[in-house]
């Protein structure tokens, strides 16, 4: 992205956060509190989801006020706009990644067992992003292993600090 854009993409990025950011807090104050049970207010589990969306809602209206200062709110939008921003590389990166995730998160997570879709995941978008057919056959063979070792290693990390540490039963 050039560098005289980023002030737009800040602003329009930043609304989208504090919106996003909104709606996780919002549904983190809707979670149990398990008060009734006696239990510590520190395990709720809309602890952490609660204070990650109110972190990230004050760094995005941080970022929001930046580009208001640098008038990013021009954003000069048009036809010709928005079919460059349809073709810029960056802007596929960003569709590309979002429907992993939303194919993560909707077919998944919930389906399979926890640790068996964050590998898939993970090994999925290493191989679309980093892997290179066009490499040398040992190149791609350390590539794959590469992947494999980071997508194993990924999702026992994660899913034991989930178990373990935040004591979230994992699906």
């Amino acid at each position: 992205m050039k560098p005289e854009n980023m002030p737009k993409a800040d602003f329009v990025v930043s609304i989208l956060l504090m919106l996003f950011s909104l709606w996780i807090t919002a549904h983190a104050l809707q979670m149990p509190r398990f008060e009734d049970l006696g239990a510590n207010p520190f395990s709720a589990p809309g602890i952490v989801p609660g204070l990650l969306g109110t972190v990230v809602f004050f760094l995005s209206l941080t970022i929001f006020i930046r580009s208001l200062r640098q008038k990013g709110y021009r954003l000069g939008l048009g036809r010709a706009a928005l079919a460059g921003f349809l073709q810029d590389p960056g802007t596929r990166r960003m569709l590309l990644t979002t429907v992993l995730c939303v194919i993560y998160g909707l077919a998944l997570v919930g389906r399979l067992n926890y640790y068996l879709a964050t590998f898939l995941f993970v090994i999925g978008f290493l191989l679309i992003f980093q892997y290179r057919a066009s490499a040398a056959p040992s190149a791609r063979l350390r590539q794959l292993l590469a992947a494999f070792v980071q997508a194993t290693l990924t999702s026992a990390i994660v899913g034991a600090v989930f178990r373990y540490l935040f004591l979230v039963d994992l699906p």
